[in-house]
């Protein structure tokens, strides 16, 4: 055989996701900031409609309602909105659309990994900026030169977010694009989608699998200027987004009520939890996600802790690299899925 594979994809180290359990395991899930309570009844209605003698058509190829519905939602013209295969699809566009092979691309340092791998399958240059001391008041890149720079916020896997006026401030000092990946953005007091109406150079891309609950269907929006989308379009596969996700997505979007039911539930959780880590003396990060950082003084100990949770049943995530190898991520589950945590926290510290 003559068939090769490219050197910088043999080299390539590949994005590993948090641990799924086995078909039929029982264990309390907390590693990947899934949703704990179920979509809106809608979902199901929309699924069994399209699970009948539509299957054998193909979808919208460009989503046309589905932009329409989250327009009105969002309160953006449709043709500010690309849909993708969650919003990992939409990464991907928007290297295919504004990079090539050596390009510079930057992120934050501890932020979301999968923008390392992406950058190394496309053969780019990865130009990573370290927090700082305070990661609310993080410096600002060298912005001379990058194409792309993404931006988590809120942050992950810490938690915190970044205010709009610091977002638009790094934007301007960007010559690139700078990619606002909001996954978290409907736990948190703000976001940046305003900005992609005042600043030309911000695209922010979001999800509908953690607030929304639809992390098996993999619905993600990029929502920027026109002409932007328009050029990320072009790139885009066709048929990205399956008629079931499209259908479900879009009534998901409709039912407002349910969405801010399950939000609030969460966010009230997630304050209580953060309260009881806290009265076990287990320091965590002011979070504005579906999730809590919490950090136990040593990467020793942190890792100990995650080997113990995970024999017991209970996955959480464990991050072993420099910033980050002193905590555990955990997303926030139902009142009960958290009261079974903290019993087995407060055995284990």
């Amino acid at each position: 055989m003559r068939a090769t594979v490219k050197e910088h994809i043999a080299r390539l180290k590949a994005y590993v996701p948090g641990l799924q359990p086995d078909e039929g395991e029982r264990v309390l899930k907390l590693n990947t900031n899934e949703n704990p309570y179920p979509p809106s009844p809608w979902v199901e209605e929309a699924v069994r409609e399209e699970s009948s003698d539509t299957l054998r058509l193909y979808p919208n190829p460009t989503s046309r309602r589905l932009r329409e519905t989250a327009g009105s939602v969002y309160r953006i013209a449709p043709e500010r909105i690309l849909c993708g295969n969650g919003s990992d699809e939409i990464l991907g566009i928007l290297l295919r659309t504004f990079t090539t092979r050596g390009d510079a691309i930057g992120y934050y340092e501890p932020s979301y990994s999968y923008y390392r791998t992406l950058g190394a399958i496309h053969d780019l240059e990865m130009v990573p900026t370290p927090l700082g001391n305070d990661p609310l008041d993080p410096p600002l890149p060298d912005g001379q030169g990058l194409k792309l720079f993404f931006l988590t916020n809120p942050n992950s896997p810490m938690g915190f977010a970044l205010e709009p006026e610091f977002v638009a401030n790094l934007a301007n000092h960007l010559e690139g694009i700078l990619v606002v990946d909001e996954a978290y953005a409907d736990f948190s007091r703000t976001n940046c989608l305003s900005l992609v109406q005042e600043v030309p150079n911000v695209i922010v891309t979001r999800t509908l699998s953690k607030s929304y609950s639809l992390a098996g269907l993999r619905v993600g929006f990029a929502f920027g200027d026109e002409r932007w989308i328009e050029q990320m379009d072009k790139v885009r596969d066709h048929y990205n987004l399956n008629r079931v996700a499209q259908a479900a997505a879009c009534v998901a979007l409709c039912d407002q009520s349910h969405f801010h039911d399950n939000r609030d539930r969460i966010l009230k959780t997630r304050e209580r939890f953060n309260r009881a880590l806290e009265q076990m003396g287990i320091e965590t990060f002011p979070s504005e996600a579906n999730f809590v950082f919490a950090r136990f003084g040593s990467a020793r100990t942190a890792s100990q802790i995650f080997e113990k949770l995970t024999e017991r049943g209970i996955y959480v995530r464990y991050f072993p690299q420099d910033g980050l190898d002193q905590g555990l991520r955990i997303s926030i589950g139902t009142d009960d899925e958290m009261d079974r945590l903290l019993e087995e926290l407060e055995d284990l510290v």
